[in-house]
């Protein structure tokens, strides 16, 4: 009896032997999938962008770009010879040395690593460059301050946000902007695909190919690919759908395609006077005001419209400002109006190129209803700016299938590496290609 009562035990345990390495076998073909299903396999995509508190209501307009052009987006090379501008207005009748503190970010825009890994020489610099506006209705202080320097200087690539605060006080925040430091160890070629989507327009997917660094090129799965299209780089969108069917070259195509959209409304202040969509001008008020046309939801921006991609123009735009714009240029009211299909139950704020793409708590829109319309207003110096419309301060209001989106879109890949021994993103490469 003992020796059956044994042997069925004996059957038992091979049984549940067998089941588990059975299981285990399974788990394991999971875990390591063919290279065919390797290309196949498609991870969510993810919009990330770079999570940047309001301005302050004394902070006037912010410039940040690569040299001299006030156009070039805040892109600068590791080691190489150019800097980014930084410039801003405090809209105040004296001005003080104020602060800058830099702060290293991974693909996702998350905040990480201490200002010893990634700085070379000082946590902070001081921003003494500063001079008082000239004949201006409000006075401002007008700073320039230009780096890397003798002070800053980046040992790290990567995504960076600067934040500028009162002198050596770094939680008493004026205002933060994002820029990219770049390697240029990889050359990234942008291929555009066309096709139909859900709306009478074509969907664009974006692909990045290239060829990595031969110190790392068999770390395929430690690379990630971010796109934005036009500069919006507060809504990238990125993946790590990697295709190994040209390797050494590697192949990352963005899942999910643009859709089709209008373009962001164009707000030309380079005159102060009456013209286009400048209804009424008074100039002797203080600040002097512009009453626009009204905006349309089902119409959207015009395509004809410069494309800025995001940035904000002044001293190679403002016509009526003698001397130096950047110093004599007004601030101005804008009346800005938009009449929707319907009245939304979220809040409507107003962003553009001059708050950053962010949401200052004064620019939200209030809802007229005798005219069935929302209103608000906002203090916009003279230049060349966009503009759109956003439920909560972050989903942009979009127009209608009937309204025509821009022909011209630049489409940009930023190409990202874990970087085991830093602990961060590092970023390898910058490719972009125009749709037109």
């Amino acid at each position: 009896m003992a020796a059956q009562r044994l042997s069925r035990i004996s059957v038992g345990l091979l049984c549940v032997l067998f089941l588990v390495i059975a299981c285990a076998s399974i788990r394991e073909g999971r875990r390591q999938p063919s290279r065919a299903a390797e290309q196949r396999f498609v991870s969510p995509v993810l919009t990330v962008g770079p999570r940047l508190g309001p301005d302050a209501e004394t902070v006037g307009l912010v410039q940040l770009y690569r040299g001299e052009d006030e156009r070039q987006w805040p892109i600068l090379q590791m080691g190489g010879r150019e800097r980014l501008t930084l410039r801003f207005d405090l809209l105040a009748e004296r001005g003080r040395p104020l602060s800058v503190y830099f702060y290293h970010a991974d693909h996702t825009w998350r905040r990480d690593l201490t200002p010893v890994e990634y700085l070379e020489a000082f946590a902070r610099d001081d921003l003494l460059d500063y001079t008082p506006s000239e004949h201006t209705a409000i006075p401002y202080q007008h700073y320039v301050y230009r780096f890397p320097n003798d002070n800053i200087r980046f040992r790290l690539s990567g995504n960076y946000i600067l934040r500028v605060t009162e002198q050596g006080q770094e939680e008493a925040v004026l205002f933060e902007r994002a820029f990219f430091v770049v390697e240029e160890r990889i050359r990234v070629e942008v291929h555009l695909e066309r096709f139909p989507g859900s709306q009478l327009f074509p969907e664009v997917r974006p692909l990045a190919r290239f060829r990595p660094p031969a110190e790392i090129s068999g770390a395929v799965f430690d690379y990630v690919v971010c796109f934005a299209r036009n500069g919006a780089f507060e809504a990238m969108r990125c993946s790590r759908r990697v295709l190994l069917d040209e390797q050494p070259m590697l192949l990352f195509l963005l899942e999910e395609p643009f859709p089709p959209e209008p373009a962001d409304y164009f707000l030309d202040l380079s005159v102060l006077q009456p013209g286009g969509p400048r209804e009424r001008v008074n100039r002797a008020g203080s600040p002097p005001e512009v009453w626009l046309a009204p905006d349309y939801v089902r119409f959207g921006g015009s395509d004809t419209d410069p494309l800025l991609a995001g940035q904000s123009v002044v001293a190679a735009v403002v016509q009526d400002a003698p001397g130096d714009p950047h110093r004599t240029a007004e601030y101005v009211r804008v009346h800005f109006r938009l009449i929707p299909e319907r009245r939304w139950q979220q809040s409507l704020w107003l962003t553009g190129s001059f708050t950053g793409w962010t949401r200052r708590p004064t620019y939200r829109l209030r809802w007229n209803p005798e005219r069935r319309r929302y209103e608000g207003a906002a203090l916009v110096k003279q230049g060349w700016h966009t503009y759109r419309y956003v439920l909560n301060g972050a989903q942009p209001v979009r127009a209608n299938a009937a309204a025509l989106p821009r022909e011209d879109n630049i489409y940009t890949a930023f190409v990202y590496y874990r970087d085991a021994g830093s602990g961060s993103d590092r970023l390898l490469g910058i490719g972009s290609q125009t749709d037109r």
